[in-house]
Parts: structure tokens; C-alpha cells; sequence
């Protein structure tokens, strides 16, 4: 039996004979979401591939963060081939006295270093490159007991419990970098994600995206014992508030001795 209503439009509940219950994303959330990716790509006509990079990986993001929780895998692997073919597309409108052969060469290559796929759609210039929908692994969502209410002050640790237990829906990397930064932004100090209040949409979860950045931030040297200002070392990889990091950019620029040193 299928049910997607209103309230539930985002998925749907199916429960076989042999009483197996599946959750998958709904037909219309999954017709919304290819919308919006072409849509997004026939803005950017004209454009470079940063440009797309940059435009799609938050979708991207947002929504498979979203629906990870549910039966997904083959959904992410068909989104993925969707994706592909708009860039191709895209690629290929881009160029249109090149062949085939020019225009793969040009976008497509193994620009995820922990990937062995060839077929990864990047920026040559930069390094940077379109995510996959399919490389989001699934992470089983737990059901709540019935008995057990986020009103009640009692059940505290149970909640507490549960959101340490199931974890952030967020890529190992982004992880790792939370549990490093213990999920402070270095620049202000606020928190980055409020794990008991995740966002509640793919939308929310892609504006989540859009208002933090991981950026490379000037390291300090150690100046203990001295009286000479601490000189910068190399760099560091942060998770940080967008606007945190557009205010320490401006701040470099207008500061010279702020700048990394050369290598």
C-alpha cells in the first residue's frame, strides 16, 4: 500500500505483505529535484564550469543530505546519470565547433582524488569538481519509541543519546572537521550546525551549505617568549561562516602582514 498526502509529499510509505516498511523519496520531490537541476544549468549558459561547481554542489548537497535517511541508493545513482547528462549537455552547448573527444577531455577526468572515476565533471584551473549524488552513503534513519517525547525533561538523555547515535547527516570530511573545530566557527566562535534543531528541508539543508564555507586560513606561528607579532606558517583547512570568512578576507587584503607566507 502507498501513501504520499500533503504532509508527506516529500516521500513515500510502502509496507509490503511480509510487513517490511520502505520510505522512499516520492516521485514529485524526485521530479522537483531534476527540475531544478536543468533549471539551474540553462541559467548558466555561458558560464564556466566554476561557475556550475558552484551553483549545483549545494543543491546536490541539500538534498541527498535530506533523504539519506530513506531507501535512496538507487534514486542517488539515477540523479547522478541525470546530472551527468545536463553538463554533458551543458559542456557540449559551451563548444560547439569541438568534437566529443575535445569536450570530454576538457571537463571530465578523475578530479576526486579518493575516487577512481574518470567521469567527474571539474574546473582544470582550480581543481574543483561536481559531486555525486551517489557517493552520499545511507544512513539508516531510527525510528522514535512511542513512548518517547522531546517535551518530556526526563527523556533528555534519551534525545541527547539519539543525536549522538545517529550523527549529522554530513560527509565524513565536513565531520572531521566539526570534531576538530569542536563545531565552532574559528572566527567568531558560534556554533556551526545545532545538531538538537537540523535543518527540516532539502532547502534548509542547501541554505545550510550556503552559509558555511571550508576555506584554507593563515596559520600562526608560535611567538611564545617574544615580542615580535606572530608570523604566518603555511595554512590550515577550517569550516567557517561565510560571512566570517568574507570579513577575515577583507581584513587580509587591508593587512599585509595577515598574508600566508610563500612557500
Amino acid at each position: 500500500m502507498q501513501h504520499c498526502t500533503p504532509a508527506t509529499r516529500r516521500w513515500n510509505f510502502r509496507r509490503y505483505p511480509g510487513g517490511k516498511l520502505l520510505i522512499k523519496p516520492s516521485k514529485a520531490a524526485i521530479r522537483k529535484h531534476r527540475q531544478r537541476l536543468a533549471a539551474e544549468t540553462r541559467t548558466l549558459r555561458g558560464a564556466d564550469a566554476g561557475a556550475v561547481i558552484a551553483t549545483l554542489n549545494p543543491v546536490i548537497r541539500g538534498w541527498t543530505a535530506y533523504h539519506r535517511g530513506m531507501v535512496s541508493s538507487q534514486i542517488f545513482g539515477s540523479l547522478g546519470h541525470h546530472t551527468w547528462q545536463l553538463t554533458y549537455k551543458w559542456a557540449r552547448r559551451s563548444h560547439p565547433n569541438k568534437g566529443a573527444r575535445w569536450v570530454t577531455s576538457r571537463y571530465y577526468g578523475k578530479f576526486c582524488p579518493s575516487r577512481n572515476d574518470k567521469w567527474v565533471f571539474g574546473n582544470r584551473d582550480t581543481g574543483a569538481y561536481l559531486l555525486r549524488h551517489s557517493w552520499t552513503s545511507i544512513r539508516r534513519h531510527v525510528m522514535v519509541k512511542g513512548w518517547a517525547s522531546p517535551d518530556d525533561p526526563d527523556l533528555a538523555g534519551y534525545w541527547e543519546n539519539r543525536r549522538h547515535r545517529n550523527g549529522i547527516p554530513l560527509d565524513a570530511g565536513t565531520l572531521r572537521l566539526l570534531g576538530r573545530q569542536h563545531n565552532r566557527c574559528p572566527s567568531c566562535g558560534d556554533l556551526l550546525i545545532d545538531a538538537s534543531h537540523l535543518p527540516a528541508s532539502p532547502e534548509d539543508w542547501e541554505h545550510w551549505w550556503l552559509s558555511v564555507t571550508r576555506q584554507d586560513i593563515p596559520r600562526a606561528a608560535s611567538a611564545a617568549g617574544t615580542t615580535q607579532p606572530p608570523r604566518t606558517t603555511g595554512t590550515t583547512l577550517v569550516l567557517m561562516h561565510a560571512p566570517c570568512h568574507r570579513k577575515a578576507k577583507a581584513q587580509r587584503r587591508r593587512n599585509p602582514a595577515l598574508q600566508p607566507a610563500p612557500p
